[in-house]
């Protein structure tokens, strides 16, 4: 009777498996992407030496986990060698411009001086944090300036001055 130990294959198949749940699910294409991608080849090469009518079996090549261990090193480094980049450019393609909220596109006018750090405006009745975006060359605006809101970052405004 075989135990899941004496079959290298599935194991490496089913830590592929979870390693891209984990990647895809929780954390969201990171480079465990590539150690994921890694086991799943290397299950594929272990099944296939594992078959008993393939020519790796034949010659009498029969790996078990030390050698699958290798095997997906080796080829973790190169799917992340060929891969990095296209899943760079993946990952900034969806740079868009932030549609996140209604308030963004909004002018308001300050009601207290606001600085890159931080400050306070009184907007729709509510007071709201704010700041002033890094693109902005001043660093400070004092009460009375009309703004733009740029972005809503943790629940605070993100400004810069309408020209």
């Amino acid at each position: 009777m075989d135990g899941i130990i004496d079959k290298p294959a599935v194991i490496f198949l089913i830590a592929g498996l979870v390693l891209l749940g984990i990647d895809i699910f929780v954390i969201g294409l990171s480079p465990l992407l590539f150690v994921a991608a890694g086991a799943l080849v290397t299950s594929a090469i272990l099944y296939v030496a594992g078959w008993s009518g393939g020519i790796l079996h034949m010659a009498g090549w029969v790996p078990g986990v030390l050698e699958g261990l290798a095997i997906c090193a080796v080829a973790s480094v190169l799917i992340a060698v060929v891969g990095r980049r296209p899943l760079q450019a993946f990952q900034a393609s969806g740079e868009t411009e932030d549609k996140s909220s209604d308030l963004i596109g909004r002018e308001v006018v300050t009601t207290e001086e606001i600085t890159k750090a931080g400050g306070w405006i009184h907007w729709s009745g509510t007071h709201w944090q704010a700041r002033l975006a890094d693109s902005v060359d001043v660093d400070r605006v004092g009460p009375g300036v009309r703004m733009t809101i740029v972005e809503v970052r943790n629940l605070a405004l993100v400004l810069r001055p309408v020209v």
